[in-house]
């Protein structure tokens, strides 16, 4: 069976994002386990006593049922370069616990902060985060994500990022990138360099 998870964003003691998780652990369970009722992460997760003034993990691990529901303080870790890596045929369409195939690629890039899988020519994504790009006034993603996160799903429906179709060849279109997950907004990620994406 394989194994999944989602990182679920804990501020102030309270699970950030929940409809987007929801719906995703949801879709995930009706398409690998065929299942037939919907979760609701918040009766799920019991919230331990944790330190208000930190920020937390929380990684909500599941197959048919829950296998397990840990919490991690957390800090962000700094990005500045990344490089374009060409996999055409790694998937990671569900999220998926064994990550092995994008760690062994990124261990293999380990002279840089993290990577960019490029398929086809196209962006998709970091190793642990979608990736965003301005051109000085619009924030873009990728249409060809890996994987669909939470966090950029919400940022479409709320305008704030669009998707577009980025080459490689788009790249000199845009001043800066930023990246985003679960646990990272887009006002929290510094800048990451043009010219440090390589």
């Amino acid at each position: 069976m394989s194994l999944l998870f989602e990182t679920i964003k804990v501020v102030n003691n309270s699970l950030l994002n929940l409809d987007y998780h929801n719906e995703r652990v949801n879709r995930s369970r009706k398409q690998l386990f065929s299942a037939d009722e919907d979760w609701d992460l918040a009766s799920l997760i019991a919230l331990p006593e944790l330190n208000p003034q930190l920020v937390y993990k929380c990684k909500f691990l599941y197959l048919e049922e829950v296998v397990a529901i840990e919490f991690h303080s957390y800090t962000i870790k700094p990005i500045r370069t990344l490089k374009l890596v060409d996999s055409p045929e790694i998937e990671y369409d569900l999220k998926y616990f064994d990550r092995s195939e994008l760690d062994v690629i990124k261990l293999s890039n380990h002279q840089t902060d993290d990577i960019i899988i490029v398929q086809n020519q196209r962006l998709t994504d970091c190793s642990y985060a979608n990736i965003v790009f301005s051109d000085g006034q619009k924030w873009f993603t990728p249409s060809t994500p890996l994987l669909k996160g939470t966090k950029r799903q919400k940022y479409i429906e709320d305008h704030v990022i669009s998707e577009a179709d980025i080459t490689t060849f788009d790249l000199r279109l845009f001043t800066k990138a930023r990246i985003i997950n679960s646990m990272i907004d887009l006002e929290e990620c510094s800048d990451i360099r043009m010219e440090n994406i390589f």
